[in-house]
């Protein structure tokens, strides 16, 4: 999948002369969204949805406990929330800027689990790889529900909700959303998430 969205890409070294720069650079994008798409689809075929599910829900239990082990205020918040929300994040680099990852979202009065996507991506410089989780906590019944069953595309308030690293603020709730990054280094405030979509994964719910 990888070699496919490289290839994509390299389209834009390829351009006609008479081909605007812009076009190009688009028409590269929504070749490696298309590659992209097609591996997660191929690879959910092949993994029988009990499985899919089940690696899901071991990740939410673990990052859920990285992050009431990491920060006690988290911990207040997630104790007097409606619902939670993680997400298992993969973020690549390539000329593009492209993160996904399935999660699930979690209505702590009765238990019941739905199982999402997030996606997002965008035109950038550069090449490296991420491996994250995002948390959200959500207030109220209302802000779940509208999370899971509107969706939801994250805009400038992430950074208000995130609060900042430099000035260690605390996460606080805002529209009834609170949200938290974890990686392999720890708990990290600022996050970097502004136009990524969150919505149900109708293959497994």
């Amino acid at each position: 999948m990888m070699k496919k969205i490289i290839l994509s890409l390299l389209v834009f070294f390829s351009v006609n002369s008479q081909a605007g720069v812009w076009d190009n650079i688009k028409k590269g994008v929504s070749d490696a969204g298309e590659a992209i798409s097609d591996g997660a689809k191929s690879l959910t075929e092949e993994t029988p949805p009990d499985q899919i599910r089940a690696e899901i829900d071991a990740m939410e239990k673990e990052t859920v406990a990285n992050l009431l082990g990491l920060s006690a205020s988290a911990k207040d918040q997630f104790n007097s929330s409606y619902g939670y929300a993680v997400f298992d994040t993969r973020k690549f680099s390539f000329l593009i800027t492209t993160e996904y990852g399935p999660g699930v979202a979690v209505n702590r009065s009765n238990g019941k689990r739905i199982y999402m996507k997030m996606a997002s991506g965008g035109v950038n410089v550069g090449l490296g790889g991420e491996f994250y989780q995002v948390v959200f906590l959500f207030e109220n019944e209302a802000a779940f529900n509208q999370f899971v069953n509107d969706g939801h595309q994250v805009g400038s308030e992430a950074a208000a909700t995130a609060g900042d690293d430099s000035a260690r603020t605390e996460v606080k709730f805002v529209n009834g959303i609170a949200m938290y990054k974890l990686n392999s280094k720890g708990l990290k405030l600022t996050l970097d998430i502004t136009g990524t979509k969150f919505w149900k994964d109708e293959d497994l719910n």
